[in-house]
């Protein structure tokens, strides 16, 4: 099964969005919650150590901070 599969049943709710890797983060952002307006976002630069755990409410927008904002990795929820 994908990444961007829904883990279980007929829920075909998107979990990934490796179109916007490149994108500003703005942009990425809009884009995620026009197709998922049930989760929030967090932003955070490459080498950030994420937590443990996972949140199915939850997209973290990794980005490249310099020289601008763009998306470095693809997002998913988790």
């Amino acid at each position: 099964m994908g990444r961007g599969m829904a883990a279980m049943g007929g829920d075909d709710q998107k979990t990934s969005w490796p179109e916007v890797v490149g994108w500003d983060v703005i942009a990425a952002g809009e884009k995620v919650v026009a197709d998922r307006p049930d989760v929030h976002l967090e932003v955070h630069r490459v080498g950030y150590t994420a937590p443990p755990g996972y949140d199915d409410e939850r997209v973290r927008l990794i980005i490249v901070a310099d020289p601008g904002t763009t998306i470095a990795q693809t997002p998913v929820v988790g």
